[in-house]
């Protein structure tokens, strides 16, 4: 049976996340996406927490809060900003990925990370369309002492910076899932950055094209690596991502029903009127749901992180991002027309949501057209 109660940890690090959130992502939201980027300050008060770079003592770092407790920082950084948030959490992605499966010396290349503050990392993992690891079209040729890397992926963080740039694939020998530790600079990656997308210019995001080689060395974890174990720690960066999206979609729930009580038409407030009120209970509700499905498929993954968990992670996934998008659009619509403009941020956050529902949702499994 799964222990829904947040223990010691999760609380902690959840009430720290929240706090940074709102007062230190939120002020700074409108300047990080005007900018393309997090400003240098608040970049640094986040990196000094070490929420967003989870890298053991051991190797320079701070610690790694454990899983459950990664996503309630995620989620309530997001509560503060979502661009902001993801662009620091998509950053520690990769170190958390060396530090579960590197080898000797990739495990010493953590304590740049971990120290470094102007560091930038990303994990290519996203290819569309809701594709997990078992799905993933990137292909991993291990040639004797050298690897091929061959594929494309999207909503990269930091693509054009990142060092290292870890890029996921299947073996198309055994089918087993890898990791190759790139940077975006080396040759045969191409980057196309996306400026002016949707939302989350605070990450940096664009797409990357590879055809790559780099010595067998770069492979995360060796030749011997356990493709299993490194598709359950892929599975909970997605998880992460989406607990991003219940956060700002509780944020925009929040900031809606204030607004309802204050805004009057005919006389009374508009949080009088059930066709107002209902909308926002619902999605509570569902956030609700979308919260305690993310923690269950997290507790399968580290019950068993050798079994196929494909499946689940999927549905959570894809659930969690459309409560997102749908959460978000109507807290928009509760604001009316002062919705879209952006006196109010519910449009940011909405903006934010659908992106995320794109980027990495499954068409068959109803979440991208709900972000429409």
């Amino acid at each position: 049976m799964i222990n829904l109660e947040p223990d010691e940890e999760q609380t902690e690090v959840g009430a720290l996340a929240r706090s940074i959130g709102e007062k230190v992502l939120y002020p700074a939201a409108r300047d990080a996406e005007r900018e393309g980027a997090v400003p240098k300050d608040v970049w640094h008060t986040v990196f000094e927490t070490g929420l967003a770079m989870p890298v053991p003592e051991e190797h320079g770092g701070g610690g790694v809060p454990g899983p459950l407790a990664q996503l309630a920082a995620a989620e309530n950084l997001a509560h503060g900003d979502p661009g902001i948030a993801l662009a620091a959490l998509w950053n520690g992605a990769a170190a958390m990925l060396i530090a579960e499966h590197g080898t000797p010396e990739q495990l010493a290349g953590l304590v740049r990370l971990a120290t470094d503050p102007e560091a930038r990392s990303a994990v290519a993992y996203h290819e569309g369309f809701g594709r997990g690891p078992g799905e993933y079209a990137t292909e991993v040729h291990v040639e004797g002492d050298t690897v091929r890397v061959v594929g494309r992926k999207v909503g990269v963080a930091f693509a054009a910076v990142s060092d290292p740039l870890v890029v996921v694939g299947r073996d198309q020998v055994t089918g087993d899932v890898r990791a190759v530790l790139l940077t975006s600079a080396d040759e045969g990656v191409t980057v196309d950055p996306s400026p002016g997308a949707l939302a989350l210019e605070a990450a940096q995001v664009g797409s990357v094209t590879i055809d790559a080689r780099v010595p067998v060395s770069a492979l995360v974890g060796g030749p011997g690596a356990d493709g299993a174990r490194l598709a359950s720690t892929l599975q909970r960066l997605r998880l992460q991502t989406a607990a991003a999206a219940v956060g700002t979609a509780q944020r925009a729930v929040e900031y809606a029903a204030s607004y309802a009580t204050t805004r009057i038409a005919f006389g009374t407030p508009i949080a009088s009127f059930q066709g107002v009120t209902f909308p926002l209970a619902e999605a509570l509700m569902r956030i609700e749901a979308a919260r305690l499905e993310l923690v269950a498929a997290t507790v399968a993954i580290l019950d068993d992180p050798s079994a196929d968990h494909e499946d689940a992670v999927a549905q959570a996934v894809g659930y969690a991002l459309s409560v997102g998008a749908q959460s978000t659009r109507d807290s928009v619509q509760t604001l009316g027309g002062h919705g879209f403009i952006r006196d109010h941020p519910v449009e940011l956050w909405y903006r934010s949501a659908a992106t995320l529902s794109a980027l990495d949702s499954d068409p068959a499994r109803g979440a991208f057209q709900a972000a429409l």
